[in-house]
């Protein structure tokens, strides 16, 4: 996993505006997401879990109406919380199956993934605390 350095290199950057199943290349990378104009959601499938992946997924602009999904490749195995600039946040004591970006989003609200080979864990950010913002949710 390639580490940012000054004068050295990053892991790098992918950008995406449309739903990706992202590999095991893809570890140590940040992930830029465009939300959809339109109705349908934009669907993020992560990786098989392996240990010490790792990645940081954040959102590049407001939402009209549509959301985002980062789901697991083996089901619900997503732990982890959620903090907010005002109020609770959200976390998960269990496993769940996706993390939700909803229409109250906004740009900048992120969430960092690592992986210990069973279970990724999360650490996020959100700007403010709505019904509708980043929130661990189970099918």
């Amino acid at each position: 996993m390639a580490r940012p350095y000054l004068g050295g290199s990053s892991a790098g950057v992918k950008s995406l505006t449309a739903s990706a199943t992202l590999s095991p290349a893809d570890s140590g990378k940040v992930i830029l997401f465009t939300p959809p104009s339109g109705a349908g959601a934009l669907n993020i499938t992560l990786p098989a879990c392996s240990a010490g992946s790792e990645l940081t997924i954040i959102q590049k602009s407001a939402y009209d109406t549509a959301a985002c999904k980062v789901t697991s490749a083996e089901g619900n195995n997503i732990v982890g919380g959620i903090l907010a600039q005002t109020g609770a946040g959200d976390n998960s004591g269990a496993n769940v199956d996706f993390i939700e970006w909803g229409s109250g989003t906004v740009e900048g609200d992120m969430v960092s993934l690592v992986s210990d080979g069973s279970k990724w864990y999360v650490v996020g950010s959100r700007s403010k605390l709505t019904s509708n913002g980043i929130a661990f949710r189970s099918s």
